[in-house]
């Protein structure tokens, strides 16, 4: 009876040492692939490639997706894309300070516009009224030459 006992606590014992190695020889590859992938996307958003980082991230997180360079790209896109809406938020704050000195300037013209209006409205009606300029006499229309007399000659080609 111990022997029997022995040899099922033993098959136990080798059966989860079996799994174990069965796991590891199938997940660490796949963790070492998306850790080298996981490290040239790093790369990429260094450099300024933030569209191709994303690729990089997004396949990781989809071909690897239970390893820990999977919950890095999650924590990496999510940083990623906050750091866009960031940059978008910053460009949007400066074209709407850009709209508003624009306009600030284009009010300011049309104030000296106005101004320059009324200034001459005022000056036209303080002023005598300018003689109409005289129109000029009209000159008589240039004689028309008769049309050249076409020859009535013909001439024969030579070959």
């Amino acid at each position: 009876m111990k022997v029997r006992t022995l040899l099922t606590f033993t098959g136990i014992v080798s059966s989860i040492l079996g799994a174990c190695v069965v796991y590891l020889i199938l997940s660490v590859p796949n963790d070492l692939r998306a850790d080298a992938i996981l490290k040239q996307a790093r790369e990429e958003m260094t450099a300024g490639r933030n569209d191709e980082a994303r690729k990089s991230l997004l396949r990781i997180v989809q071909q690897f997706p239970r390893t820990d360079a999977a919950a890095a790209a999650t924590a990496a896109l999510v940083s990623l894309s906050q750091k866009e809406r960031d940059d978008l938020a910053r460009a949007v704050t400066l074209l709407r300070q850009q709209n508003e000195q624009q306009t600030a300037r284009l009010d300011a013209l049309e104030r000296g516009v106005t101004d320059i209006r009324t200034e001459s409205a005022k000056q036209v009606t303080v002023a005598a009224p300018a003689p109409a300029p005289e129109k000029p006499a009209a000159k008589p229309a240039p004689k028309k030459k008769p049309p050249a007399k076409k020859s009535t000659r013909r001439t024969r080609r030579r070959r």
